[in-house]
């Protein structure tokens, strides 16, 4: 199953270089018949990997994450003074933004390797970027 160009989740699969650990991939092509994936979990746990290959991408992340959380915090609020179920559709868009985050780390780094090849090379020499059978 080839990686479409507006693909909009993260698949899971194993990562050959966590010795096979299950990760959030997001999957492209460089060329027809080579499909790549990156870890694009680890990127969002670790963003200060991208700012290797991409400038102000650490904080960038962690700003997107910080707004995110605000909103559920003004949803927990908003609970006490507004209407009591007003923490659910907060936290929902808490954790798509979340998601959405996560997504966007990855995105980083695609476009990075694709556009560089010290970028392509930093990414695969750090376990964040491997070529995968399709």
């Amino acid at each position: 199953m080839p990686a479409q160009e507006g693909e909009m989740f993260l698949k899971t699969i194993p990562n050959p270089h966590a010795a096979g650990r299950p990760t959030l991939s997001l999957l492209f092509e460089a060329t027809p018949g080579q499909t790549y994936a990156i870890d694009a979990d680890r990127l969002y746990r670790e963003p200060r990997l991208l700012d290797a290959v991409s400038r102000w991408s650490a904080l960038k992340i962690r700003a997107l994450d910080l707004i995110a959380y605000i909103v559920l915090m003004l949803g927990v609020v908003g609970s006490f003074f507004v209407i009591w179920w007003l923490w659910l559709p907060a936290l929902a868009l808490c954790a798509a933004m979340l998601s959405v985050n996560r997504k966007s780390a990855g995105d980083i780094a695609k476009n990075a390797a694709l556009s560089s090849n010290e970028a392509f090379f930093h990414l695969h020499t750090i376990g964040a970027l491997w070529l995968i059978r399709v």
